[in-house]
């Protein structure tokens, strides 16, 4: 008996699962299945990128005897890791012969770009569709396959609460190791789902899942540690849609207030778990920091003392026009945001070492088609920028996208007369943010000679290599030779894209590196270069140097 996890691959507000990442669905299968009786060495993983590539990972989920597909996007972006299965794909997956089971995100709608209505693709070929939560069919399909009778089917609405995530969790831990990227993978972490919000964002699929459910910081952390002691090094504490609002205390206002100790406690223990290289969190609601200003900067300090270099702190403005934020009884108001920008800068804005990464910086996210919007929104919106820039607060990432449109969310019955207004004042914003904002920002925000450690090279783009750390919206690393993808370079920023840096690998070994490399390394020119490599090789650092006193700004990073 076998059986395989498909992954079709996930991206939600709350959840990422395109790798590098490995999302929680995925490992709260693999312990949903342990947990029903099935030994680990029946349970096999296979990813859809795999499954394209037609090899020995695909014959074996072809000889499985069930399969559980995992696979939704309510927030799509743009990947450079993976690409999620298609509908095309999932109707193939619909026809094979063999007992198939598919859930996760795709219970609220199919839809792969911004800007579009969700859709009913037809799931009609699979035995059962989780309309509930994949784990918990799961850990029936597990004990009926164990005890040999027939597999649940149809339209399965079963929920699990946070006391079974804790169960299942460390159980599940085993599966990263069938990931095509272990160890270089960075695993999402759960602390709680659900709204903790009196009222509701007109486009949100977060509300699906009901009033906030926490699991306990001993099942948070005893899933680190299973996860730790397979191999994985790197964590984001993300799946949550407020981290300020873990085991948050009830208050008379829009939001409850932070709990700073359990926040503090949480991250003490997970950072003490071993030596983590990346422990970084995603989505911090600025409404939250707006109305609790001292008890929110207090629980943003404990996060940033415990945390590793290049955290982002995920702040969802989605609009600084009045008129949006009303119509969608959106989360906070300009004023607000600016405040949380401001907050995180104060207990976040410093590094660690010298030529490190800032520890902790906002990061904010622009969504349009929304109810309210008109031409006045994307100049308010820009307004807006230019006087954070203005101010001089840093912003580590700046999100644009259109939204996507779900059923049962407030915004589907206007969803049709939204979605087609203002594309060229949709252009037009992107440009300016990428032309007047981004470049800037990116030049303060990762200066030249900056390190960046653990860059994963994931893909060729003509005769250049890119990387990403494995880190939460790790920045793109544009290395200006062909090199070996798959794994993990030190990279020291010798120049700034709008959306990326260019970067050669530390330590620069003169002896050896290419022309072009070393014409990258600032104030040396093609023609130095050249003369370099004509007096190679170098007995050492101080003879190199008195003959091109130009490196001495790079010197530290340079090895003969």
């Amino acid at each position: 008996m076998r059986i395989t996890i498909l992954d079709g691959y996930v991206d939600e507000p709350t959840c990422l699962g395109v790798p590098p990442y490995i999302s929680t669905y995925v490992r709260y299968v693999a312990g949903a299945l342990v947990l029903s009786g099935i030994p680990e060495e029946q349970i096999g993983y296979v990813t859809i990128d795999e499954y394209r590539r037609n090899g020995s990972k695909r014959e074996a989920l072809l000889e499985s005897d069930v399969v559980i597909l995992i696979c939704g996007l309510t927030v799509p972006g743009r990947y450079l890791g993976g690409t999620p299965i298609t509908a095309a794909e999932i109707s193939e997956i619909a026809s094979l012969e063999m007992y198939k089971a598919i859930g996760g995100p795709i219970k609220f709608g199919f839809a792969m770009r911004g800007g579009t209505l969700a859709r009913d693709i037809g799931l009609e070929g699979f035995d059962l569709f989780s309309r509930g939560d994949i784990e918990v069919a799961a850990y029936l399909i597990g004990r009926a396959v164990k005890e040999g009778k027939e597999p649940p089917k149809g339209n399965f609405d079963g929920l699990r609460r946070a006391r079974d995530v804790d169960r299942i969790a460390p159980l599940g831990a085993f599966i990263v190791r069938q990931h095509p990227n272990f160890p270089n993978v960075i695993c999402e972490i759960e602390t709680f789902r659900g709204c903790e919000r009196r009222s509701r964002c007109s486009y949100c699929t977060e509300v699906f899942y009901g009033r906030p459910d926490f699991r306990s910081i001993e099942g948070i952390v005893s899933e680190v540690s299973s996860l730790y002691r397979e191999g994985v090094r790197y964590f984001r504490i993300g799946r949550q849609p407020n981290i300020l609002g873990y085991m948050s205390k009830p208050s008379e206002g829009e939001f409850p207030e932070p709990n700073v100790e359990a926040i503090g406690k949480l991250f003490r223990m997970v950072r003490n778990v071993g030596d983590l290289r990346t422990l970084h969190i995603d989505n911090v609601n600025a409404g939250t920091i707006a109305a609790f200003p001292e008890a929110s900067e207090m629980a943003l300090s404990q996060i940033a003392m415990y945390d590793t270099e290049g955290d982002v702190a995920a702040l969802g403005l989605e609009s600084a026009d009045p008129a949006v934020i009303e119509a969608n009884s959106l989360k906070v108001d300009a004023e607000g945001i600016r405040k949380a920008i401001r907050i995180v800068n104060r207990v976040g804005a410093f590094r660690e070492r010298e030529d490190g990464l800032y520890k902790l910086l906002p990061g904010i996210n622009f969504l349009f088609g929304l109810p309210g919007e008109s031409r006045e929104t994307f100049r308010i919106n820009a307004d807006f920028l230019k006087s954070v820039v203005d101010e001089g607060l840093l912003l580590r990432r700046i999100n644009i996208r259109q939204v996507m449109v779900f059923p049962g969310t407030k915004l589907w019955s206007e969803s049709r007369k939204v979605l087609v207004k203002n594309r060229r004042e949709f252009e037009k914003f992107k440009r300016f943010v990428k032309e007047e904002i981004d470049l800037p920002m990116m030049r303060r925000v990762f200066p030249t000679g900056t390190v960046i450690r653990n860059v994963l090279l994931e893909a060729h783009d003509g005769e250049n290599t890119l990387g990403r750390q494995l880190a939460t919206y790790p920045i793109l690393v544009r290395f200006p030779e062909r090199m070996e993808t798959g794994r993990l370079v030190d990279a020291v920023v010798v120049g700034h894209r709008e959306r990326s840096v260019i970067g050669i690998p530390v330590p620069i070994r003169v002896n050896s590196v290419s022309q072009k490399v070393l014409s990258h390394i600032p104030g040396v020119s093609k023609r130095l270069s050249g003369d370099i490599i004509l007096k190679r090789p170098f007995r050492d650092k101080v003879e190199l140097l008195s003959l091109f006193p130009q490196l001495k700004g790079f010197a530290k990073f340079i090895e003969i």
